[in-house]
């Protein structure tokens, strides 16, 4: 397999890239100069040096210099404990953020449960999830589910709720959905402040 070949199946992977836009995008690359390429490998290559993982709500973010293990927002005293959202995806975090509503936590899946799916727990953080809720059960009043408005956020949404039942019931936490305001079909992604705003204005 030649360069261009390999490269192309390595933009293959990335999500929603099929053969034809990752081609393209190894011919985008082959116009460009030596600068770029040489600024494109080195931002690559430091990407798990100065990433890593928030082990309380499981988003990315920038390592500190005091090599703290817990994302900003975890660490942020204002934000209220009390509400625990659930989202998909760092990207469903980000846009939620933007909107300025929600003050409360979060909890990043990693994923969503594909219908019939023999083994949930690979595609998710459910085990992790269930132990955070543990945790902070005397904590935690509202979990609130962020997930896509399509058929695979709404089996994730019934599948967490089975597992995270128990422990709330046991413990008066409510359990949460998006209102209405999402389109059918629609990922958290693609989705404009002032839609966010209202559906999480009207979860019930």
């Amino acid at each position: 397999m030649n360069s261009l070949n390999k490269l192309e199946k390595l933009f293959s992977e990335f999500p929603g890239i099929g053969p034809r836009q990752a081609r393209r995008f190894v011919y985008f690359l082959l116009t460009k100069n030596g600068a770029f390429l040489t600024e494109l490998v080195g931002a690559i290559s430091n990407l798990k040096k100065e990433i890593t993982v928030c082990t309380s709500c499981f988003r990315f973010f920038t390592k500190n210099k005091g090599a703290e293990k817990r994302c900003s927002h975890c660490l942020d005293s204002a934000r209220a404990g009390e509400t625990l959202m659930i989202v998909s995806r760092d990207i469903d975090f980000e846009n939620i953020e933007k909107t300025g509503t929600y003050k409360g936590m979060y909890f990043v899946l990693g994923g969503l449960v594909p219908i019939l799916e023999k083994d949930p727990e690979k595609k998710i953080r459910i085990n992790e999830l269930l132990k955070k809720i543990e945790e902070q059960k005397k904590i935690i009043k509202e979990v609130i589910l962020a997930l896509n408005a399509n058929s695979e956020g709404e089996n994730t949404t019934e599948y967490v709720i089975s597992k995270i039942k128990k422990i709330s019931d046991e413990n008066s936490i409510t359990i949460s959905t998006l209102g209405r305001g999402l389109s059918t079909g629609l990922e958290l992604e693609y989705s404009d402040s002032e839609t966010l705003k209202n559906a999480l204005k009207n979860r019930s």
